[in-house]
């Protein structure tokens, strides 16, 4: 098992080579591995914890799966729980739901334009408002997005758009087709029977044909 994990970190390495990222392998013994992930990445003083999830697997495996759940609990830092369909050289242009303007959702905005950055991509922000909603709200919350983006100095190769929709998940998805991926929050709730998400992202999620970035946040940023 240790000599397969050599190998595996040595090609996880040797993969961020082309990107320009500089990586460096570790290899863990512990009793959990879910928690080994958060107690490693609290040791290191990690500022996001990238975890990635198969497309092919089943809807309850991908988000209620004991290790993504596990990890997204214990973590102390942000957790990015990926499902790329094409390389990130190949992305074009990026989805962001934005339902306020909680520091929650500016993280994500920030982790976005890094993105994009990276891969020359446009950000859109998508901002989806029920059909009755004043168009003076809509347009305030379209000026108080653009005064925060321009105070970071992020407002270039970034488009805000407001659609009115009484189906948020279905004008997401509608917007998502034009888009390469599509960046969420993962708003978890606590049951008794574990880990669950927002029931828009589950709709979203089922149906999106794109590559997707669910962005959870610790417990104490939440």
């Amino acid at each position: 098992a240790l000599d397969r994990s050599r190998k595996l970190v040595r090609r996880a390495v040797e993969l961020a080579v082309p990107y320009g990222v500089e990586a460096t392998a570790a290899i863990r013994i512990d009793d959990d591995v879910a928690f080994g992930i958060s107690r490693f990445s609290r040791e290191q003083n990690a500022s996001l914890i990238v975890l990635g999830w198969s497309e092919t697997s089943s809807l309850r495996a991908r988000l209620f799966g004991n290790l993504i759940e596990q990890v997204l609990w214990s973590s102390p830092c942000p957790v990015a729980i990926t499902r790329l369909l094409d390389a990130p050289e190949h992305i074009g242009s990026i989805l962001v739901p934005t339902r306020d303007l909680t520091p929650s959702t500016l993280r994500i905005v920030s982790f976005a334009q890094a993105l994009a950055t990276a891969s020359q991509a446009r950000v859109v922000l998508l901002h989806v408002v029920l059909t009755n909603t004043p168009s003076e709200q809509i347009a305030q919350f379209e000026e108080d997005l653009r005064e925060i983006l321009r105070e970071t100095g992020g407002v270039g190769g970034v488009d805000i758009k407001t659609v009115a929709s009484n189906n948020i998940a279905a004008a997401i998805l509608q917007e998502a087709q034009a888009c390469d991926l599509v960046l969420m929050r993962s708003i978890r709730r606590g049951t008794a029977g574990g880990l669950t998400v927002s029931d828009i992202t589950t709709q979203v999620i089922q149906q999106l044909q794109t590559s997707i970035i669910l962005f959870g946040e610790p417990h104490r940023l939440s």
